[in-house]
């Protein structure tokens, strides 16, 4: 094998900190402090399964932008482990978009990641000897993309199963690189006779997975090649490669799996999704001894359009295998189906008139969606049957993870059981978290999110209903009345819902009709008894208005410019703070007009009343962090913080202030989560260098009914939950 070889050197996550703004300021210490998450369950885009089929029970999941996750005979649920990338203030949160995850069949314990969100930037390999626990990081020299077009393709890194000191990667613009000490040092295949030729939405496909003969030792490599020469193999670990031959130009081969008894079974599709329309697909079998292929394409009467994408060996029985369908947009969702004679007869999940399955998804009920049934999924890239376990097959789809308990009864009269089975994945993009005491039953948080809108959540740590899901629009704002937290209300970017409230607690969620702006979107505030909803439209030019009666009538506050933010007190609902124009103003008349309190603030601020006192307003001013004790008139700095976001929180004591949470930095401690109960004098940071949680979305707040819990919002770890415990 000629290889270019290229050493590569292990290097731990570098933590960027940001910097403190002022001179140093109030004493500072650290706290015991447990992170989990507010729970969901999935909320995004899971596009490759990886069981180890050496060590029962072991499991491992990807995702595009949240991270990788953990499931063992140790763990009750999924476990994140790459939660050290990122964080506030950090350069590496690139990292936390996987695109291959490898688990080692002959030594369990080690695992490798290939690290990388976008193609922008070079991308990393993470490799442990723990399961995950803990890792050592090895830059590469070319990019990765997680979050990608073709993300759901095979995996691209893989151990090989008779010397697993060598790990072969494949890459998008590079080739194939191999490492011969356990992912310390890696060096091109510069055998591989081809890195690909096909791009789609602009990004590069490359290779497309690595596959070994488990029974002869070959090595198989799918690569985008858009003249049907796609696979690779090579008897020598890389040294050398013979092309096999040309199948279904114009299609690619997703994912691939290979049997003990010596078939390799290919799923095709002529795009390599997800984004990328699929109208087209195929699935074959390769003999390994004889050469030659076969068509196995499904045809069961289900009037399926598109590709596939998961394919799937039972571990028990060679000649058993599942597939599944992608780009089928069926009102059920993706199908599936199960051969046991090598694909030469299928039984299929569902046809156009039967249905062989039912959906469980008691423990995530929001993902009924509004429907009587939740669906399959859709994106559904991957599919794996559990090596030790074939009534189990698992899939990632757009939103979740699905298993069922009773896959053989499949064809059998008796209906297979698909259950949500995403316990303890988190990887929601969150815009903003609010929250308001609980009264009579009102939620302790508000969301909003990507894809799926947001939620109200009675209780942070149950998945919430399918009643409580908002599921309309992609939001924008977000508000509660901090007095009656069963009113809420966000905004949205279609002009048909622009503005939905509630005024019981997310049961029902109403679309204000009549508005006096043609605008979608803007931001949204409650006066503090829910008794005035305030509109900023979206629009460059739009003015605020407020309504009394959620949008019968208008009215227009005077006194502000244009593009104003209005903060509502929480003790007054006749007052009101606001910025526009880099001024804080004032209303004491309940919006009806504003003016100007003396006090300038960057484009770049945010404002949070707190509880504690009439007129005490905390300032975030760009990242510099002041409070004013006079309803905004003069305003007192906390020296030593750089702040990027900003909430407060439940008084550890009645009558004490409520507590400040906010992300950045204190006295050059570097960037994380930080709280002070006592107006800055003694800052205390919450988080350490473990609790990164990948791209931070600048949004905080504390639990108004609980002292010591917070929220803040990630874009892909969902809604990360704080509870801290003083020393």
């Amino acid at each position: 094998m000629k290889s270019q070889k290229i050493i590569v050197s292990a290097a731990l996550a570098a933590s960027v900190l940001l910097a403190a703004t002022g001179c140093a300021g109030g004493a500072s210490g650290t706290a015991d402090c447990t992170f989990g998450n507010v729970a969901i369950g999935g909320g995004g885009y899971i596009p490759g399964i990886v069981y180890n089929k050496t060590e029962e029970g072991l499991c491992y999941c990807r995702t595009d932008i949240g991270g990788a996750y953990r499931r063992s005979s140790r763990d009750k649920t999924w476990v994140p482990i790459t939660d050290h990338l990122g964080g506030v203030g950090k350069d590496n949160w690139n990292l936390i978009g996987i695109e291959s995850i490898a688990t080692d069949p002959v030594e369990p314990k080690r695992v490798y990641l290939s690290c990388g969100t976008y193609l922008g930037s070079n991308g990393a390999i993470l490799v442990s000897e723990d399961y995950g626990d803990t890792w050592t990081q090895v830059d590469m020299p070319f990019p990765m993309g997680g979050n990608q077009s073709g993300r759901g393709v095979g995996e691209r890194l893989m151990v090989n199963p008779k010397n697993n000191a060598q790990v072969f990667c494949g890459t998008r613009t590079d080739g194939l690189y191999v490492s011969n000490d356990y992912g310390k040092t890696w060096e091109k295949c510069t055998a591989l006779p081809s890195e690909g030729d096909y791009s789609q939405e602009k990004n590069q496909i490359g290779v497309m997975w690595v596959e070994f003969d488990p029974a002869g030792g070959d090595l198989f490599v799918g690569v985008a090649n858009k003249d049907g020469k796609c696979i690779y193999r090579s008897s020598d670990g890389g040294k050398s490669f013979s092309e096999l031959p040309a199948q279904y130009p114009g299609y690619f081969p997703l994912q691939a799996e290979i049997s003990q008894n010596g078939w390799l079974y290919l799923c095709y599709a002529n795009s390599c999704g997800p984004n990328a329309a699929v109208t087209e697909g195929a699935v074959a079998r390769y003999n390994l001894a004889s050469g030659s292929f076969e068509d196995i394409t499904p045809d069961v009467g289900d009037n399926r359009y598109g590709g596939f994408s998961g394919i799937s060996v039972d571990g028990s029985d060679p000649d058993t295998v599942v597939c599944g369908t992608l780009g089928f947009w069926d009102k059920k969702g993706e199908n599936l189906y199960r051969s046991t004679d090598g694909g030469s007869t299928w039984t299929p999940f569902f046809t156009a008139d039967a249905k062989n399955y039912t959906m469980d998804v008691s423990d995530a009920a929001w993902l009924n969606w509004g429907k009587d049934e939740a669906q399959t999924g859709w994106w559904m890239a991957d599919v794996e049957i559990d090596p030790f376990n074939s009534d189990v097959v698992s899939w990632g789809t757009g939103a979740t993870l699905y298993s069922t308990t009773n896959l053989t009864a499949l064809g059998s009269g008796t209906p297979v059981t698909v259950r949500f089975d995403a316990a303890g994945i988190e990887e929601t993009a969150v815009f903003k978290v609010v929250s308001a005491p609980v009264t009579d039953g009102s939620p302790a948080l508000y969301s909003i999110m990507g894809d799926l809108t947001g939620f109200a959540h009675l209780d942070v740590t149950k998945r919430p209903d399918d009643a409580h899901f908002m599921n309309n629009g992609v939001a924008q704002d977000l508000a509660v009345a901090w007095q009656n937290g069963k009113i809420a209300a966000y905004t949205s970017d279609s002009k048909k819902s622009a503005l939905v409230y509630t005024d019981d607690g997310g049961s029902t969620w109403n679309t204000i009709k009549k508005k006096p702006d043609s605008s979608a979107g803007g931001k949204v505030a409650l006066n503090a008894d829910g008794s005035k909803l305030f509109w900023s439209p979206g629009a460059l030019t739009a003015g605020l208005y407020f309504t009394t009666d959620f949008g019968s009538t208008w009215y227009q506050s005077s006194g502000l410019g244009m593009g104003a933010t209005v903060y509502p007190d929480k003790l007054d609902p006749n007052i009101l703070y606001a910025t526009a124009g880099g001024s804080i103003y004032i209303s004491e008349n309940g919006g009806v007009s504003f003016a100007a309190t003396g006090l300038n603030v960057s484009d770049n601020s945010e404002l949070v009343p707190s509880a504690e006192k009439a007129g005490f307003l905390w300032i975030r001013s760009g990242t510099s962090l002041s409070y004013s004790e006079d309803f905004g008139k003069t305003m007192t700095y906390v020296k030593g913080v750089s702040a990027n976001a900003i909430g407060v929180g439940k008084a550890e004591k009645e009558g004490s202030a409520m507590v400040l949470y906010f992300l950045g930095d204190a006295n050059g401690q570097g960037g994380g989560v930080y709280m002070t109960a006592d107006h800055g004098k003694h800052i205390t940071k919450l988080s350490t260098d473990k609790d990164g949680f990948g791209n931070i979305t600048y949004s905080i707040t504390g639990d108004a009914a609980t002292y010591g819990r917070f929220y803040f919002a990630t874009n892909g770890r969902g809604i990360v939950m704080g509870d801290a415990a003083q020393k």
